[in-house]
């Protein structure tokens, strides 16, 4: 190798020692920014984390209802629809009859029976029209048929007014008694004032007689005149005394009679009173069992076709009554156990709608407004329910309003308390802790 070769090597291999003498030396400048840099990542990790909240979120489902709920009206009886009054989405009264079960009375007739005993007055003085007598009414017909004849009895004994006639019979006989009463104590009166002139010409006649200035005969004549005095006196007073007595048994046969009235007409208004009551109670049950009736004011929705002479279960569900008053739309979740101790009254809560799509419609924005205190027990998981507010009603994140349809289902996210991220990290290892130590 020549000279010159050997030194070209010579010289790469020194500044190859210098380049890794370089490269092994780091600056400590590099160092320190380094560590600053990494340091202040660190600081901003940790604050990042310790000031960057998010919510849990909590999902269940949901049933939209209102301060009314809709009316579920079933059937009590098994048998056939003998009579349909309503259409789907009719408006009715409470009250109304919405259909009838078949049964062994007839409807108009129990309905006449109905209106005649609400517009019935029993402490009325007039006389009552009678209902008519050939009713069919099934299981009320024995009740009736007595009320009936009662009835009948009693608009028999007002009309007539028998014991009413007798007493003012009674009270004109004790009036005419008492008049001719009057009429014999006055004329006792002169009875009383003819004996006494008979009585003094008596014993003027006496002392006469006994001097011997008049006859026998005339003294017997003054003695004849003052014993039929005495004897008419007498008599009007024995007129009197009978006067008396009459009217004391006229007054007591009034009285005998008045009681008999009153007697009579509250016996009869007691058994009408009993039999109006039966039929009363008789109807409601009638109507419990065989009659759909409208509890409320609304619109009708049937849950599926019905048409008359179809047969219907006890307990199966006919139609739905919606209310017409103005709702306050209330949402009913089921809370799971599980993590039903984040959740807390006036917590918000996102709703979605089986029956629209959330991307399309959007969502519906609540608040939580109670919690129950006690779970249920639904498919054999325990549930708390939570009464969910609707401050918007049904208008949503798109404003778009959506129509109230019963019972709509759907699932509401309820947004719970914020936690940071550095509070989650620390969370398990804080439990890790605690529990290492007991």
């Amino acid at each position: 190798m020549s000279e010159e070769k050997k030194n070209e090597i010579n010289k790469i291999e020194l500044r190859s020692e210098e380049f890794q003498e370089v490269l092994g030396s780091v600056p400590p400048w590099i160092l320190r920014w380094g560590i600053t840099i990494v340091a202040i990542a660190v600081v901003i990790l940790l604050i990042g984390s310790a000031v960057f909240k998010y919510p849990e979120i909590i999902t269940s489902k949901i049933v939209l209802t209102g301060s009314t709920p809709p009316a579920s009206i079933m059937a009590k009886t098994t048998g056939k629809l003998n009579e349909l009054y309503v259409h789907d989405n009719q408006q009715v009264k409470v009250g109304d009859y919405l259909a009838v079960i078949e049964n062994s009375g007839n409807t108009k007739d129990i309905l006449i029976l109905k209106e005649y005993l609400a517009s019935i007055d029993l402490y009325s003085d007039t006389i009552y029209v009678l209902p008519p007598k050939y009713l069919k009414l099934g299981n009320l017909q024995t009740n009736y048929s007595s009320f009936y004849l009662t009835l009948f009895e009693y608009t028999e004994y007002k009309r007539l007014e028998y014991l009413s006639t007798k007493t003012g019979i009674l009270r004109e006989r004790i009036v005419q008694y008492e008049s001719q009463r009057n009429n014999l104590i006055k004329q006792k009166g002169i009875v009383a004032n003819q004996l006494i002139i008979a009585k003094n010409q008596f014993q003027r006649d006496s002392i006469l007689n006994k001097k011997g200035v008049i006859s026998n005969d005339e003294f017997e004549g003054a003695n004849s005149q003052y014993l039929q005095s005495l004897l008419s006196y007498e008599n009007i007073c024995s007129s009197i005394d009978n006067a008396e007595i009459q009217i004391g048994q006229m007054k007591e046969s009034l009285y005998d009679t008045n009681y008999q009235d009153i007697e009579k007409e509250n016996k009869l208004i007691t058994q009408l009173k009993t039999y109006v009551n039966q039929l009363q109670a008789e109807l409601q049950q009638w109507e419990l069992n065989y009659v759909l009736v409208a509890p409320i004011d609304g619109e009708v929705t049937f849950t599926k076709y019905w048409s008359i002479n179809q047969n219907v279960m006890g307990g199966e569900e006919i139609l739905n009554i919606i209310p017409s008053n103005e709702i306050n739309f209330l949402g009913k979740a089921s809370l799971p156990i599980a993590g039903s101790g984040r959740v807390e009254i006036g917590q918000k809560v996102n709703i979605r709608f089986d029956n629209f799509p959330d991307n399309e419609f959007g969502i519906i924005r609540g608040v939580v407004k109670n919690i129950s205190l006690v779970p249920v027990t639904t498919n054999e998981m325990p549930e708390y329910t939570v009464e969910i507010d609707l401050p918007n009603e049904l208008m949503t994140t798109y404003n778009k309003k959506l129509p109230y349809l019963p019972k709509m289902t759907g699932t509401a996210d309820i947004i719970t308390k914020d936690i940071s991220a550095l509070e989650r990290f620390i969370m398990p290892l804080r439990k890790a802790i605690t529990e290492g130590m007991q």
